[in-house]
């Protein structure tokens, strides 16, 4: 699917213009006696848009308390039995949920301790390329040596249990967040993830501006590239005043006497908002040539920052709304994917085209540069930042938030300032598409019994 206005979408010629879904109107509310509910489904409850078959608007975890507004009388899907409405919207089942005495939950999923920047501690498969690590379900299986869940390689990542280990046959184990047993012998610990911090913007700010790229920029004393006269940290912020020469030969002032070559810049420019995106405020244009990400209200930027996008598999151009927000999920690769990747508890997503996703990265600090796999990669602050200042908010307790009309969603407008045509909706919107899904899953099966003959 795709936005109304659209041209074309290049390889998916069966794509077609989004309609926002109808849902009819709200079903009438009982009063009830039940204020508040907590979840007893495992693992999470399904809230619904309407009770009975209706699009998904979110789910809430296990022992979450919930408040009530009033019941809706059996309908499909809950088994004969009533819904209960929430607040501050949707339905949920009520064989998902029992009736508490105690108050709603008011705290989000997601706690970051004091003084830290994400909400779990990581660590990192470092094994030789080729080398496996167990990886099993429960700790009764890792102990019974049963088959692991799946096998860890190199560069994935879980989220601990801060503590002691415990020991299994004499060897050292963590056990996951998620109570998931794999050896600690072959990984290393991650540092918190990246200090890096994006900038408020207001009416004040001046532009263009821009941050430096290389670990040392090379300032010149004129825009010629002679002999340099000094040198500017990585990411050091400086206005731009003067541009002179073209493409490999642009220089940019940053002050009297003081000029950088471009290409050492990520520049950050004010744009106007561009026809094509839908009616909400919000809206986030992402430079894929400067890796920049600028967020606007309307008319007004209001928070600049750097990315890093795809780059063996490049961040598709185009407008996509947000279809979803999920505090956290576990990134992992596709049946089609030849080459396996688990990333564990990767925090403060916005998904805006099929698996492609805003999201914060624990796991390097080169934003800037291209570096994903093709989603969107911000540091953990400004994951958190853009997070909550995506419209709506996450309720308390809810572990994710499914847009329910794409035409009101904040718009990711992804384009590339480098290429003579800076846009073009190279993908569909929204969710993955179950038949594209399917349909490279046999290409890949198909590619795998026919191997290229070396």
């Amino acid at each position: 699917m795709v936005l109304p206005g659209t041209q074309r979408v290049p390889d998916y010629p069966r794509v077609r213009v989004y309609r926002a879904p109808e849902l009819g109107e709200e079903p009438a509310i009982e009063a009830s006696e039940i204020k508040t509910v907590q979840v007893v489904r495992e693992g999470e409850a399904l809230v619904l848009l309407r009770p009975g078959s209706s699009p998904l608007l979110g789910a809430v975890i296990e022992g979450a308390r919930l408040p009530v507004l009033g019941r809706v009388r059996g309908r499909a899907g809950c088994a004969a039995q009533p819904w209960y409405a929430l607040a501050p919207a949707g339905y949920v089942c009520s064989t998902a949920v029992r009736p508490t005495a105690q108050p709603p939950t008011t705290e989000p999923v997601l706690v970051v301790p004091s003084g830290e920047r994400l909400p779990f501690h990581y660590v990192m498969v470092g094994k030789k390329e080729g080398e496996k690590l167990p990886f099993w379900a429960t700790l009764e299986e890792a102990r019974e040596g049963a088959q692991p869940e799946r096998q860890l390689e190199r560069g994935d990542t879980v989220a601990v249990s801060v503590g002691r280990p415990i020991r299994i046959e004499g060897e050292p184990h963590y056990v996951s967040v998620e109570g998931k047993v794999f050896p600690i012998a072959g990984t290393y610990p991650l540092q918190g993830g990246s200090d890096w911090r994006g900038e408020t913007l207001d009416e004040t700010t001046h532009f263009p501006w821009g941050w430096t790229t290389p670990e040392l920029t090379k300032v010149y004393g004129e825009p010629k590239r002679g002999r340099s006269i000094d040198e500017l940290p990585r990411r050091t912020q400086i206005a731009i005043l003067e541009e002179a020469g073209q493409r490999a030969q642009r220089m940019l002032r940053i002050a009297e006497g003081r000029w950088l070559r471009a290409a050492d810049v990520n520049e950050v420019r004010r744009m106007a908002r561009p026809e094509g995106i839908t009616a909400a405020v919000q809206w986030i244009d992402v430079d894929l040539g400067e890796q920049t990400l600028v967020a606007y209200e309307g008319e007004r930027p209001v928070f600049a920052t750097l990315v890093s996008s795809g780059r063996a598999i490049p961040t598709p151009r185009g407008n996509y709304p947000i279809w979803a927000k999920v505090s956290s999920i576990s990134m992992k690769s596709q049946p089609y994917e030849d080459k396996a990747y688990f990333v564990n508890k990767v925090p403060w997503v916005l998904f805006f085209q099929a698996h492609n996703a805003i999201h914060g990265a624990y796991w390097h600090d080169r934003f800037g540069i291209t570096k994903s796999h093709g989603c969107i990669n911000v540091s953990p602050l400004d994951a958190r930042h853009l997070f909550e200042w995506v419209a709506p908010p996450l309720p308390a307790a809810w572990s994710g938030y499914r847009f329910p009309d794409l035409l009101a969603s904040p718009t990711v407008h992804v384009r590339n300032s480098h290429l003579a045509r800076e846009l073009l909706q190279e993908r569909p919107i929204g969710p993955p598409d179950r038949e594209l899904e399917a349909q490279k899953l046999l290409e890949a099966e198909a590619r795998r019994a026919n191997p290229p003959v070396p």
